[in-house]
């Protein structure tokens, strides 16, 4: 079951988006919905783990407002609730300790593999070089060597980890960085001197590239499985209706919106050209020349503006779209008692970041701007923030709405019933 989105809360929420400026945070454009509640009280109830960290809610200034609702007679010592304990992660410790078996598994099944069932002559030789390795896999020097070889392909899998966008890219790079290393060829030679094997140089890097390709694949499968565990399976997706896109085209327009009226205040360069492109994604319903099959989407704007309203264009509105429905995948009702342990807002973050339909129209709202690498990732991420921010809120408060509902009705069905009960048993 989606969030309707009809039920959509807007209200700015700058807490967590870095603009890259010693800036105060700008105040909201002129819009008409009555604010709802705080996004740190709201946050607070789907990810409470993240307390601890500050990111969503002050626990001392919590605490206090606590003790301040106390009778001041009563001393009562006041504890901490306690915190649920945050998912477990899959850190280098439990790589290394694993790092034996990830070769000795790699090694064992080097024959099946179908490079190495052909009949070259390099292939026998590298066939004979992995039966005598095979014999040392219980020695102190091999044990060694493998948890030097994890530790430098932790380093490959976790060098890209703040960089979702370049991710793969910086993961290739690392690695074929790591696979002409020369202190690692030097590592893996002088490991085989100790045991006395004679081999071929031809032999000895194809056995080692095997390795190093096959125990990063392991790796990432690895982590993936306790890092990012899969949270749904087969949950049902309710498509955007044309009233929902409505709202959204909405949405899609109130955050260029108010970062553009934060990026006028400022002088730099960056601020200038992030003003530039957001004034590009802006369209003007009057011009026949840019309606578009997506116009239908601007008609509630056109019904609530006085005139000053954003009207996005088709390619933004297709960007917010595309985070519209990734998102739906995850904030949904199904899936709540699975977020007990989970920050729901760095998960939904990794998720769009790094979902290519996203991506893709990103790349075609910044196509020929005048963007550098970083401006155009830095501005990607915090126009991501603020839509998770806003969505996680109106998640949260119609869930909450919907609720007490919910529970009114039940309690109003319940007294009901009993009052029939209780007349049945006077009668009698």
């Amino acid at each position: 079951m989606a969030t309707d989105f009809n039920d959509f809360y807007i209200e700015e929420d700058f807490e967590n988006l870095d603009f890259g400026e010693d800036s105060p945070p700008p105040t909201s454009p002129d819009v008409e919905e009555e604010s709802p509640a705080s996004f740190d009280d709201i946050a607070a109830t789907i990810s409470p783990d993240e307390n601890a960290n500050g990111d969503l809610i002050n626990d001392e200034v919590e605490d206090e407002a606590n003790v301040a609702h106390e009778a001041p007679k009563a001393k009562k010592q006041r504890t901490r609730k306690e915190q649920p304990k945050r998912t477990k992660r899959f850190t280098l410790d439990d790589a290394t300790s694993k790092s034996t078996d990830y070769i000795a598994s790699v090694l064992n099944g080097i024959p099946k593999e179908p490079l190495f069932t052909k009949s070259f002559k390099n292939v026998k030789l590298a066939l004979a070089l992995v039966a005598i390795l095979v014999t040392f896999m219980a020695d102190v020097r091999f044990a060694e060597f493998c948890t030097y070889l994890l530790t430098r392909l932790w380093h490959v899998v976790t060098v890209g980890d703040r960089k979702p966008l370049s991710y793969a890219q910086t993961i290739v790079t690392q690695f074929h960085n790591l696979c002409i290393d020369e202190e690692l060829l030097n590592t893996w030679d002088t490991l085989l001197d100790s045991f006395n094997i004679t081999r071929g140089q031809l032999e000895s890097d194809l056995i080692l590239q095997h390795i190093l390709d096959t125990v990063l694949e392991l790796l990432i499968t690895d982590r993936n499985s306790i890092d990012l565990p899969t949270l749904q399976s087969e949950i049902n997706v309710s498509k955007l209706n044309k009233n929902e896109e409505q709202v959204l085209s909405y949405v899609g327009g109130y955050i260029p919106s108010a970062l553009r009226k934060h990026y006028r205040k400022l002088q730099n360069l960056t601020a200038q050209k992030y003003v530039a492109i957001l004034d590009s994604w802006c369209t003007d319903s009057n011009y026949e020349g840019q309606y578009t099959f997506l116009q239908y989407t601007q008609n509630w704007i056109n019904a609530q503006t006085r005139g000053k309203l954003f009207k996005p264009n088709a390619e933004l509105f297709l960007f917010f779209r595309a985070l519209e429905n990734e998102t739906r995948k995850h904030l949904n009702t199904a899936l709540l008692g699975k977020y007990r342990d989970i920050n729901i807002r760095e998960l939904l973050i990794g998720k769009l970041t790094t979902k290519y339909l996203v991506q893709k129209y990103w790349s075609n709202l910044v196509e020929g701007k005048c963007l550098s690498s970083d401006e155009s990732k830095n501005l990607f991420y915090i126009i991501v923030k603020y839509f998770v921010n806003i969505r996680i809120k109106a998640f949260v408060v119609v869930y909450t709405d919907l609720k007490k509902i919910h529970e009114k009705t039940l309690s109003r069905k319940g007294s009901q019933s009993l009052r029939k009960e209780l007349n049945k048993n006077v009668t009698k």
